[in-house]
């Protein structure tokens, strides 16, 4: 975590497998959601911790928040997959 106003880092977070650069904030900012290798991690802003690591298809790269923060888009680049992330479960809709 990088504080805007000092531009230094103020928080490490550790989320186990290395983050693969893709990276959604929700509407209100308080959850985070990065991929890895198959899973996306929900980081908790407030507490800065991992609430929930939910398994998606190989290689996540892109991955989006729905305006009204309901959902979470995960493409799969191997997988050739879209998962649908319930926001409020942090569960695998579709």
């Amino acid at each position: 975590m990088i504080d805007t106003v000092t531009n230094a880092v103020s928080a490490t977070i550790p989320i186990g497998d290395p983050p693969l650069g893709g990276v959604a904030v929700t509407p209100d900012g308080s959850k985070v959601y990065v991929t890895q290798v198959t899973t996306v991690s929900v980081i908790d802003t407030v507490t800065n911790t991992v609430i929930a690591t939910i398994p998606v298809g190989l290689i996540p790269e892109g991955v989006a928040v729905t305006p009204d923060g309901s959902k979470v888009y995960v493409t799969s680049i191997v997988a050739n997959t879209v998962s649908v992330i319930d926001a409020a479960t942090n569960t695998v809709t579709a």
